[in-house]
């Protein structure tokens, strides 16, 4: 029986990694695909400096987000040099959540601004345009940045996270790649279908939720 147990759970752990894997290269292989179209179609009225901007404005709002909810929720919180941390803080396993994925949470209502901005898109400037997009490029970078090089690192979102909820690192980057995985869809795709936005609305607000009521 603990044989058994053993072997399942093994197998579970590995049936995550694999489907993490598989939606990391989908991401991946989204943004490597559709990212030289957008380039050519959009090359003659991208401002590049505005959209570097608008990426560099979503990591600021990453970092905010967690500031704002460590004030929230009254804990101190110090910058060391790439990365914000809690000196001393004995947080519960919800605060930590909270505070672990709000970087997450809201490079989300972000996103989706910034979304509801282009759909404006007669009323833009081709500078705010590019700003815009920049926002939602940023989000997208952010993601996959925690889906690689930052998934198993210390001090990292997704590492916290995963000790607040018990989740495994994995199963923590599958969860963040889907909507990154839509949103890269909807920025750099010609002709989205419909549901696409929808889902993507609907899971970052369905995971906030799941956040906020942990």
């Amino acid at each position: 029986m603990v044989v058994t147990q053993k072997y399942l759970q093994g197998f579970k752990n590995r049936t995550i990694h694999f489907t993490a894997t598989v939606c990391k290269v989908m991401v991946t292989g989204l943004i490597v695909l559709l990212i030289p179209q957008t380039v050519i179609a959009e090359s003659s009225s991208e401002n590049w400096g505005a959209f570097v901007a608008g990426g560099f404005s979503t990591l600021a709002i990453h970092e905010l987000g967690h500031m704002a909810v460590a004030s929230y929720h009254d804990i101190n919180f110090e910058y060391d040099g790439v990365t914000i941390v809690y000196p001393d803080a004995d947080l519960t396993d919800s605060e930590q959540l909270r505070i672990a994925s709000a970087g997450f949470q809201f490079q989300w209502i972000a996103s989706e601004i910034a979304f509801g901005v282009l759909s404006r898109d007669k009323q833009l400037t081709p500078r705010s345009k590019s700003f815009t997009r920049g926002i939602i490029a940023g989000q997208i970078a952010i993601t996959v940045a925690y889906m690689t090089f930052l998934k198993n690192h210390p001090d990292g979102d997704i590492q916290g996270m995963s000790n607040a909820s018990g989740l495994s690192n994995d199963e923590l980057a599958l969860l963040v790649a889907i909507p990154a995985a839509l949103d890269s869809w909807r920025l750099f795709a010609k002709n989205v279908p419909g549901w696409v936005p929808k889902l993507s609305i609907a899971y970052k607000g369905i995971g906030i939720a799941a956040i906020w009521t942990f």
